[in-house]
């Protein structure tokens, strides 16, 4: 059994860090603030990975370092704040006799910066436009520069039970565009985390090929086809359709191929078979496979 520190146990850190325990890992957790009734096998520190002086607390020997990191505002200081200064931070902190431990960090897919419906996959050039993805791609490549054995997951977005957004923008009128469609990318919480526990057993057990991963089901959609599906499952207005030019944008398709050929099985393969089970509280075939 492997030694993991988790930096950052959030809506993500936390379920993974209660799984990788119970599997019998020794795992040790940060975050801003302790969990309630926070079981008594996972070490929980409560710091700020901003201030390079709390960090003198950490151990310096684990094996695997999973960061999982949320700006504490959304704007170019905040991810500067997070991704450059408390990534920095804790890297420079995990230093030891042993060497630097294998690590595992978690990024977007808005690093890509296609935007005419195209299939990106790992291998698809990075090109980010904005500071949120730039701050991203500045992490994963000190990540990648800094662990001997490290590993990138860009996530699509995430939904789940408490990521309920997309339901919520449909209480009131919506219009989305229809034609030309415009792609959106998904990926259920419950299968971030089964996707981190999956990757961290790759590294721990040195089976990892690659070093950059996407989190994305098997079913890019175009929005308006989602959303008025989504409206008519929760009884909710649907959207008004909005036909606009052929060159207006069209974001991109992301590409799981590599994620389901290493052996990652997702619980929900895609948008409605997620938020159906959302929607009526109800739970994944245990044995789902690939749609």
């Amino acid at each position: 059994m492997a030694k993991i520190l988790i930096a950052g146990a959030g809506r993500l850190g936390l379920p993974l860090a209660l799984a990788l325990s119970g599997a019998g890992h020794e795992v040790a957790a940060i975050r801003r603030g302790e969990p309630r009734d926070a079981p008594g096998d996972i070490r929980w520190y409560r710091l700020d990975l901003r201030n390079p002086a709390a960090l003198q607390v950490l151990d310096r020997d684990f094996d695997l370092v999973i960061v999982i990191l949320t700006p504490a505002a959304r704007s170019p200081e905040g991810y500067r704040q997070i991704y450059q200064e408390a990534l920095d931070n804790l890297l420079g902190s995990l230093e030891s006799s042993r060497g630097r431990p294998a690590c595992l960090f978690v990024s977007a897919t808005s690093v890509y910066a296609q935007n005419r419906g195209e299939w990106v996959d790992e291998e698809s050039p990075t090109s980010p436009g904005t500071y949120n993805s730039m701050s991203l791609l500045s992490a994963e490549e000190a990540v990648l520069g800094w662990s001997p054995n490290p590993l990138v997951v860009r996530f699509a977005g995430i939904y789940g039970p408490d990521r309920m957004r997309l339901v919520r923008q449909l209480e009131k009128p919506l219009t989305i565009q229809r034609t030309p469609a415009a792609y959106t990318n998904r990926v259920h919480q419950e299968d971030c985390v089964g996707i981190l526990r999956f990757l961290a057993g790759l590294q721990l057990g040195g089976r990892n090929s690659h070093r950059i991963y996407l989190g994305a089901d098997h079913c890019p959609a175009p929005k308006f086809e989602m959303m008025s599906w989504l409206a008519r499952t929760a009884g909710l207005p649907e959207p008004l359709p909005l036909d606009v030019a052929e060159d207006a944008p069209r974001n991109k398709r992301c590409s799981n191929r590599r994620l389901v050929e290493a052996g990652y099985r997702f619980s929900y393969p895609d948008y409605k078979s997620g938020y159906r089970a959302m929607l009526q509280g109800g739970r994944p075939d245990p044995d789902g496979r690939p749609g």
